[in-house]
């Protein structure tokens, strides 16, 4: 075994004293070993297919196998090794035919020391030269060794995003080693229940061990069915690109990748399962099938696989109203935690009994457009650094993706039930005392001829100044709260089944066409059509 920097060198002449000659000479100081000498070329191919030598010195005659004859068998069995032919003038044209054979070079007898040496030294560069590019390309063989998984998941983040025929993807494939089929795929997309809030007292170490763990178990999960692709994707999830397999069912796989994860770490997973598809330009397609499912996670606390081919698939969104909105926003101008309270829970119970009916990113838009007021509110009549803290740790949970339904109304009420104390903390003014002391007078009279001039009235203030306090405060005209008083107070009553004529009575109206025209404008239904839509049946 020879070190990186040194060279080893066989010698063959018949003739000992040329051998003895070289032998003697001091090729230790340059980094030359000797391995062996011979006599005659077959003695000599036997040590060189031995010792297999980086370098070998020969004549061009000898006995029993001249040099050139040595030089084609040493050349086929080992094209590396150099070999430098010593010869006569008379061997001239041989010297030259062998160098056309691929010896490296030739030196004239009677030579001298030097002249060898200068030979050899030449040969030991190229020698080490080549051995230097072979180390910088096995070195660079590992590190691509290394680097495929990275690779392999850069390549399918573009295949899941962009539509590849196979014609173009074929090539770049093979070339990453990809165990899969090229036909027939299914995506998987895997995301962590609550990773955030559970891995914030967690260091980035054991935060990385758990995302490994995660992705191993995933891993072996499904090869046990089927070759897969799994790797790391945004927002604490998974993304798993697996074969076709008649063995198990693709919702059966991610049950099981459930399970183990559950049975094995201290986390949980929600799966969404995209469609099979038969080509690689096919499978963004999948991709967004399993998105879509992974979305219908809002509906459950998660450690389950929903797959898109068990979704209901609808048309257009149907509009879903969010009932007292107006009234929460008054709760929360109020400061009054309590009734905040129970109009967010009336809001809860309306989105869990219609929910199932509607698209998860529609809910969450809605839930979205209510935290969105809530805080504009806040920063009304809240000091900025007395709210912001609050408005940012929703913002940081908001935006974990993931919640179910059932946790981001957990997380509205925090925000409301919060801001609603600071507002009490920072104190009404006299003029926001009065108004909403005006609120329930209101309310209380919807179904009289009610006045602006009656309303400031009992507040004691004149009605310009009721009007314009009572807008700055509330943020609409006092007709306008009344208007909308009476169309919600309406609607509670349609519900519950009182007669249209008796409940435009009840809310103020005399005439039953105008509050049927009223009504249809501000909700874009008549009063039938209306309490139709919660009984369909009368």
């Amino acid at each position: 075994m020879y070190n990186h920097d040194s060279v080893s060198l066989c010698i063959i002449d018949d003739i000992k004293s040329v051998v003895d000659g070289l032998k003697g000479m001091n090729w230790a100081e340059h980094g030359i070993l000797i391995a062996g000498a011979a006599s005659n070329g077959e003695d000599g191919l036997r040590l060189i297919s031995g010792e297999t030598p980086d370098l070998v010195i020969t004549d061009i005659r000898m006995p029993r196998m001249d040099g050139l004859a040595m030089l084609r068998a040493v050349l086929e069995q080992n094209r590396d090794c150099k070999v430098i032919l010593i010869s006569g003038y008379a061997d001239f044209e041989y010297a030259q035919q062998a160098v056309q054979l691929g010896a490296f070079d030739f030196v004239v007898k009677p030579f001298s020391e030097q002249e060898i040496m200068a030979a050899v030294l030449r040969a030991k560069a190229e020698i080490m030269e080549q051995r230097s590019r072979l180390l910088n390309l096995r070195e660079m063989e590992n590190k691509l060794r290394e680097s495929l998984p990275i690779l392999r998941q850069e390549y399918f983040a573009l295949l899941v995003s962009h539509r590849t025929p196979w014609e173009q993807a074929a090539e770049r494939w093979e070339f990453l080693d990809i165990n899969l089929n090229p036909q027939g795929f299914i995506v998987m997309l895997i995301e962590i229940d609550r990773f955030q809030e559970q891995a914030a007292e967690m260091s980035i170490r054991e935060v990385e061990l758990v995302r490994f763990s995660l992705l191993n178990i995933t891993q072996e999960t499904i090869s046990e069915h089927t070759p897969c692709v799994v790797f790391r994707a945004r927002h604490n999830r998974y993304l798993a690109v697996m074969g076709d397999t008649a063995a198990a069912s693709p919702v059966e796989i991610a049950e099981q990748c459930c399970r183990n994860i559950e049975r094995y770490t201290k986390f949980t997973v929600s799966v969404g399962v995209g469609g099979r598809v038969e080509q690689t330009s096919e499978l963004p397609e999948s991709y967004r099938q399993a998105n879509r499912a992974l979305a219908y996670h809002l509906f459950t606390e998660g450690n389950a696989a929903i797959m898109y081919d068990d979704l209901l698939q609808a048309g257009s969104q149907e509009p879903l109203t969010l009932e007292y909105k107006d009234e929460l926003l008054l709760a929360l101008r109020s400061g009054n935690a309590g009734r905040t309270s129970v109009i967010l829970s009336a809001i809860s119970a309306t989105l869990e009994h219609q929910g199932s009916r509607h698209n998860p990113d529609y809910l969450l838009s809605l839930y979205d457009e209510l935290a969105a007021s809530a805080i504009r509110t806040f920063y009304e009549l809240v000091p900025f650094a007395d709210i912001q803290p609050l408005v940012l740790r929703f913002k940081a949970v908001q935006g974990t993706a993931g919640l179910p339904l059932a946790s981001l109304q957990r997380q509205l009420l925090a925000l409301c039930m919060e801001g609603a104390e600071l507002v009490r903390l920072n104190s009404l003014s006299e003029g926001q005392k009065v108004i909403y002391e005006s609120l329930d007078y209101i309310k209380s009279r919807l179904s009289e001829d009610l006045t602006v001039g009656e309303c400031a009235a009992h507040v004691h203030l004149s009605a310009s100044y009721f009007s314009s306090l009572f807008k700055k405060v509330t943020g609409m005209t006092v007709t306008q709260f009344i208007t909308a008083e009476r169309i919600q107070k309406a609607k509670a009553l349609l519900v519950e089944g009182m007669p249209v004529q008796e409940v435009a009575s009840a809310v103020g109206y005399e005439e039953r066409r105008y509050f049927s025209d009223m009504f249809k404008k501000i909700t874009g239904q008549t009063p039938s059509e209306f309490r139709a839509s919660y009984h369909p049946e009368l």
